[in-house]
C-alpha cells in the first residue's frame, strides 16, 4: 500500500477537496483506496457524504476502544472506503499513551490492513500537530496543495523542514510533491504566484493544475466528489492527471517507466510555467474576439475554453447573421483552448486546423489573440 498525506497548515487551499478527489479519481483507475479522514471538522466525510456524529473515529482506534477494520465505510465510492472523523478527533493531540509511541499510532494500526489496498490518501488538519505527524510518519508522498496568494506560500518552508527532518530521524525518504489549487490564470496576480511556485519548488511542482470552479463547490453540497457530478468537466480531466502523475512517480514502477512519466511530467510543467510567465508579460487589456461558424444558425451552439473556465458560453455574446453564428469574446492577449457544444455534443472548431489532443481523447482548438488582434473568421 502507498500512502499518500494531503498536508498544508493553511486552510482554504483545497486540501480536503484535493483528497476527495484524488481518492475518487484513483478508484475509478481500478485502485483499492481508503481514505483516512484526520480533520476533526470531518470535512473529508462530509465530501464524501458520509458524516456522522456518532460515528467512531481513530481517536477511539488509537484508545483501543475498537480496531482500525471496525470503522471503516466500505465504498463510499467505486474502489474507496473510508475512515471518518469526528469533533472528537481534537482529543488525539492529548492520547493517553506512551510518549516514545504518539507519533507511531497511525503507522501501528495500518500495519494490519495495509495488504488490503492499493493507496491510502490521508486528509490532514490544517496544523502540524500530532495527527499531521502521525500522517507524515507513515507517508510515502506528501502532496501539498498550494492556492495562488502571498498567504498560500508563507510557511511551505517550514513544512518542508519538518518533513526532512522526521525523513532523517528515520531513515526514510518522503517524497513531496506540490500541487497549484483555486488556479485563476486568466488574472495576472495569479500567474504571477503562479511564476513564483515554479521558480521556489520547481523540482516539485505537479505538471497538474487544479482550476478553480465553483463545480466543486457544487459537487460537496451533493456529498460526491468532482469526477461523478460533472465527470466531462476540466477539473476531473485535472484530478484524472493527478492521479496518474502520483500512481507513476510512487515506488513499485518500472524504472524505464519513471524515467518516462519523470520526462513528460517535467515538460508539462515547463509548457505551464512558460506560458504564464508569457501572459504575465502582455497586456491585460481585453480585445474582441469574434469566432464565427458558417452555416449553424439553426442549430444550438455554445463555446467553452480556458478564458471561461469551460463554462459553455459563460461571458460569450451570440449573435446570427444570417445562416452563421458568430460567438463573440473579450480576451487579453494569449494563447486559449476552446470546443463548441452543437446541440449537446462537444467537437473541435472544425474550421479551424490548429489543435491539440486533450486528456479525454478528443481536440481542443486554439486560438491566438496577439496584441493588435482583428476579427477572426473560423
Amino acid at each position: 500500500m502507498k500512502i499518500i498525506a494531503v498536508a498544508n497548515q493553511k486552510g482554504g487551499c483545497g486540501k480536503t477537496t484535493t483528497a476527495i478527489n484524488l481518492a475518487a479519481c484513483l478508484g475509478k483507475k481500478e485502485q483499492r483506496v481508503l481514505l483516512l479522514d484526520l480533520d476533526p471538522q470531518a470535512h473529508a466525510s462530509l465530501g464524501f457524504g458520509v458524516y456522522s456524529d456518532d460515528a467512531r473515529d481513530l481517536y477511539d482506534v488509537f484508545t483501543g476502544e475498537v480496531k482500525l477494520e471496525d470503522i471503516i465505510i466500505p465504498d463510499v465510492f467505486a474502489g474507496v472506503d473510508v475512515v471518518p472523523a469526528t469533533m472528537t478527533l481534537a482529543a488525539a493531540e492529548h492520547l493517553p499513551v506512551r510518549s516514545d509511541a504518539r507519533d507511531h499510532q497511525l503507522k501501528i494500526h495500518l500495519a494490519g490492513i495495509r495488504h488490503r489496498y492499493d493507496y491510502a490518501v490521508i486528509d490532514c488538519p490544517p496544523s502540524m500537530g500530532l495527527l499531521s505527524l502521525n500522517a507524515l510518519m507513515v507517508a510515502d508522498l506528501v502532496l501539498i496543495p498550494i492556492e495562488m496568494s502571498l498567504f498560500g506560500l508563507n510557511g511551505i518552508d517550514y513544512m518542508y523542514e519538518t518533513i526532512r527532518r522526521l525523513g532523517e530521524r528515520h531513515g526514510r525518504k518522503i517524497s513531496i510533491r506540490v500541487v497549484p489549487t483555486l488556479v485563476d490564470s486568466r488574472t495576472r496576480l495569479c500567474r504571477q504566484f503562479l511564476h513564483e511556485v515554479g521558480e521556489r519548488f520547481a523540482d516539485d511542482v505537479s505538471s497538474v493544475m487544479v482550476q478553480f470552479t465553483v463545480r466543486l463547490k457544487e459537487a460537496v453540497r451533493q456529498g460526491v466528489p468532482i469526477i461523478a457530478y460533472d465527470p466531462t468537466s476540466t477539473v476531473t480531466v485535472q484530478y484524472l492527471r493527478l492521479a496518474d502523475e502520483l500512481m507513476s512517480s510512487l515506488p513499485g514502477q518500472s524504472q524505464t517507466e519513471s524515467k518516462h512519466e519523470h520526462a513528460a511530467h517535467v515538460a508539462g510543467m515547463k509548457h505551464a510555467f512558460e506560458e504564464a510567465r508569457a501572459r504575465i508579460n502582455t497586456s491585460d487589456a481585453r480585445q474582441k474576439v469574434t469566432l464565427r461558424l458558417f452555416g449553424y444558425a439553426s442549430r444550438d451552439v455554445q463555446i467553452a475554453g480556458d478564458f471561461n473556465d469551460w463554462t459553455p458560453d459563460r461571458g460569450v455574446i451570440t449573435r446570427t447573421a444570417g445562416d452563421d453564428v458568430e460567438k463573440i469574446l473579450m480576451l487579453a492577449p494569449g494563447t486559449y483552448q476552446y470546443r463548441y457544444i452543437v446541440d449537446g455534443v462537444w467537437q473541435e472548431d472544425p474550421s479551424n486546423p490548429e489543435q491539440l489532443q486533450n486528456f479525454s481523447g478528443g481536440f481542443n482548438s486554439i486560438l491566438h489573440v496577439e496584441e493588435q488582434h482583428e476579427e477572426i473568421s473560423a
